[in-house]
């Protein structure tokens, strides 16, 4: 199952994906800006970046979050979770380049840390700023 949340006052797409998958349980939300902007100056109008925060929550693991910018095949990945993952980064980390580059993308920053709070959605899309990209509807 796959429950789409689309706002008019938020302009986010958020999906939450419940699942069961090997006799475990296991929900996910995932929050995309699908209108990310790099925010540098000089950037092409053709330059497109991918930016998104991807939340689960395993039954045996944890809780988990992982937040993700790409553009022009470099990756900025960071991953946030429990101690058994932090405790283990040098090895996941090893492990999210070898899958980067097995789909021609290299990470440009692989980070794996403890989760001490959950982020909050401005942390990860910075642009959201009330109004910012918000519909005029003077007269």
């Amino acid at each position: 199952a796959l429950l789409i949340h689309e706002s008019v006052y938020l302009p986010l797409n958020h999906m939450l994906f419940p699942v069961e998958w090997n006799g475990k349980m296991m929900y996910s939300e995932l929050w995309v800006d699908p209108d990310a902007e790099d925010g540098q100056p000089g950037s092409r109008d053709g330059d497109q970046k991918i930016q998104f925060l991807f939340k689960l929550d395993l039954e045996s693991l944890g809780f988990l979050e992982i937040t993700l910018a790409a553009k022009d095949g470099q990756v900025d990945l960071h991953i946030y979770g429990p101690d058994s993952v932090s405790g283990n980064s040098a090895t996941i980390s090893e492990d999210m380049e070898t899958i980067l580059a097995r789909h021609q993308l290299s990470g440009k920053r692989i980070q794996v840390s403890k989760l001490e709070t959950p982020l909050a959605l401005t942390q990860v899309f910075p642009n959201l700023f009330e109004g910012k990209r918000g519909v005029n509807v003077k007269v």
